[in-house]
């Protein structure tokens, strides 16, 4: 009886084990490893861009969040100031090219930011720039406007 209990508790052990380092597996295999490291963001994006948009009247003003975004060679960098709405999802962002699109997706430290589709868009037409994922969602889906300050 001894030995039987000692079997089945090694087993649940193994499994217990192996089932942690599938998950450790599948956890290494999102939003990071699905960014292609080697993507080059083209040096159009290069630089600062701002937009802003109102997301909703309160008693004491219409809420709003701008957006402002460094981007480089290595990536991006987010912050926001908003008016009454929760500052997220400031920091790093990793770039990729995707049919002449900028995705943006979230890599910093910050809970519930990272995505498995990208948290931005942005794309160039002519000399203006256009960004989609912004404010809530009246505007999330939108392309709007991005301004490029330097």
């Amino acid at each position: 009886m001894k030995k039987t209990n000692l079997i089945i508790t090694i087993f649940f052990i193994v499994f217990t084990c192996l089932s942690c380092k599938n998950t450790s597996k599948k956890e290494a295999g999102t939003i990071e490893n699905k960014i292609e490291k080697s993507s080059e963001i083209p040096s159009k994006y290069f630089g600062t861009f701002s937009a802003s948009v109102e997301t909703e009247a309160t008693t004491t003003g219409m809420a709003s969040i701008s957006y402002y975004f460094t981007i480089n060679e290595k990536g991006a960098n987010l912050e926001t100031n908003t008016y009454h709405e929760a500052i997220r999802c400031n920091g790093k962002y990793q770039g990729k090219m995707n049919n002449n699109i900028l995705e943006l997706f979230y890599i910093g430290t910050e809970d519930n930011c990272g995505n498995e589709v990208s948290n931005f868009n942005i794309k160039n037409e002519g000399d203006k720039f256009y960004i989609q994922g912004l404010g809530g969602e009246g505007t999330f889906d939108l392309w709007l406007e991005l301004k490029k300050t330097k």
